[in-house]
């Protein structure tokens, strides 16, 4: 089974940052990435994690766009697609 990663922020209620994911994605988080489906880009192989995680300080890095844009949408704003 695969092991993935989010290195995304914190969806209260749907999804802590840091937290590793066999299989599918759980209910909740595949519910907001329908969303904000660049959340995808934050969901990583476990073995990519720690280049996810250097990439989001990387300005403009794919990683850090969707990382603001989920930030976005977790504090009520905007939801457009990356």
């Amino acid at each position: 089974m695969i092991q993935r990663m989010y290195v995304g922020p914190a969806i209260p209620g749907v999804i802590k940052q840091g937290t590793v994911l066999l299989g599918d994605l759980p209910k909740g988080l595949a519910e907001v990435v329908g969303k904000v489906s660049c959340i995808k880009n934050l969901v990583v192989p476990i073995e990519g994690a720690t280049a996810a995680v250097q990439a989001l300080k990387k300005q403009g890095s794919v990683e850090q766009v969707s990382f603001g844009k989920v930030l976005d949408y977790v504090r009520g704003g905007s939801q457009d697609e990356i």
